[in-house]
């Protein structure tokens, strides 16, 4: 198991640093904007140079194809640790399958955030994703069980010998 903090916020991530329990970072533009970082680039460049080689998730800020492609290619180029946010769907409920496998053809790793269902995820992997984030809290505000969404996605991840990793988030 690995742990990714979901913030922006340095002094934070630099004290569960020292802990010696952090893998990994996902934020997003709502994250950052809450603990401070106004400007998107030089807040990610910074969070990845701190955290050094471990992955470093930003998210998109677009609903259109086109431009989370743009963006991603842009923030790809920030730092060798940088793993692009993609939803799974926009905000208007299109899938942005066809963004996550562009990307992970040009070699840009993928995490597929906002996943609720067990076929989200298997989807996003075969798009392409280096991870998937099922929204645990969410899928249980749903009324659906998130252990089980879980459980199923390791077990058809290990069956199948895909190399995607889980990240569980919007845990209450």
């Amino acid at each position: 198991m690995e742990i990714f903090l979901d913030s922006a916020d340095s002094k934070e991530i630099a004290k569960w640093l020292g802990e010696g329990i952090v893998d990994g970072l996902t934020t997003n533009p709502s994250i950052m904007f809450k603990d401070g970082v106004y400007d998107l680039e030089d807040g990610a460049r910074r969070l990845c140079r701190l955290l050094g080689e471990r992955p470093v998730s930003v998210e998109v800020t677009s609903n259109e194809h086109a431009e989370m492609l743009r963006q991603a290619r842009g923030f790809a180029r920030w730092a060798p640790n940088i793993v692009v946010k993609i939803p799974v769907v926009n905000e208007q409920g299109v899938s942005c399958l066809s963004v996550v496998n562009a990307l992970s053809r040009e070699g840009i790793r993928v995490n597929v955030t906002a996943i609720l269902s067990f076929n989200q995820a298997l989807l996003a992997t075969k798009a392409g994703a280096t991870y998937v984030s099922i929204f645990a809290g969410r899928l249980a505000d749903e009324g659906n069980d998130p252990a089980v969404v879980i459980r199923r996605t390791r077990d058809w991840l290990d069956a199948w010998h895909y190399t995607a990793k889980i990240i569980v988030g919007s845990i209450r």
